[in-house]
């Protein structure tokens, strides 16, 4: 539910980093996990957005850094171009980076368990421990023995992490809203829009889905609930 299904290039990642590696590589693999796991994936594009001439080099500073990356087929595109792709993209832009190997997804857990994955609800991560023969994990409900952990657990991912890590992290909560269109907006836009990222974030997003909608967002407001998912008068 809190996610915007989006497969990304790989420009943002910084130059070198692991999260780079993985980004650039997941990305090329989603055709063949589509296929093996039966999910729903498109490979639609996406198109950063820059208003402003001004603001121009950030748009170059993304290109060279996903070129570095080994993101294939960025292309910097100006206004005529891109008007000519999405026709309903505001007139006043200037420029964008188009990576047509930005890619839509469903976002939805049943086919994990399809696939073989086991659930464990209501199950309180106590502990994590290093051992010679990986990890183990301590729970409300018994002691589980891995070779490897990922550490997907949102907002609660510092607690988990500096279980184990040396450099502790605080992660302060941002509650962010979206709109999901209806079918008859789905093709207000067949790629994936950003603007051009900002001091904190990359702010709002266009993207349809792979079952035909089109979502708007996030907002992002700093709480200091974790479990603050409660809405508000104005959403």
């Amino acid at each position: 539910k809190a996610n915007s299904a989006i497969v990304h290039a790989g420009y943002d990642a910084a130059e070198g980093s692991l999260k780079a590696k993985l980004n650039v590589r997941g990305n090329l693999m989603m055709e063949e996990l589509s296929e093996k796991l039966d999910f729903p994936f498109k490979r639609n594009g996406s198109l950063v957005i820059c208003l402003h001439k001004e603001d121009f080099s950030k748009l170059e500073t993304l290109y060279e850094r996903g070129r570095k990356n080994g993101v294939k087929g960025l292309q910097i595109l100006y206004r005529e171009q891109v008007k000519e792709m999405e026709p309903n993209i505001t007139d006043e832009v200037y420029a964008a980076l188009y990576a047509p190997s930005a890619g839509i997804v469903c976002p939805f857990a049943e086919n994990a368990v399809v696939n073989g994955a086991e659930f464990r609800f209501d199950t309180e991560v106590q502990n994590i421990r290093k051992t010679s023969q990986g990890w183990e994990i301590e729970t409300s409900k018994g002691v589980f023995l891995t070779k490897t952990v990922i550490n997907a657990a949102g907002v609660y991912a510092d607690r988990f992490h500096n279980m184990v890590g040396e450099k502790k992290l605080c992660i302060t909560p941002r509650r962010g809203s979206y709109c999901l269109l209806d079918k008859s907006a789905g093709t207000h836009v067949n790629r994936t829009v950003f603007s051009l990222p900002g001091k904190y974030g990359k702010g709002i997003l266009v993207t349809p889905t792979v079952h035909g909608n089109l979502l708007l967002g996030p907002t992002a407001e700093d709480i200091e609930n974790k479990e603050g998912t409660n809405t508000s008068a104005q959403e």
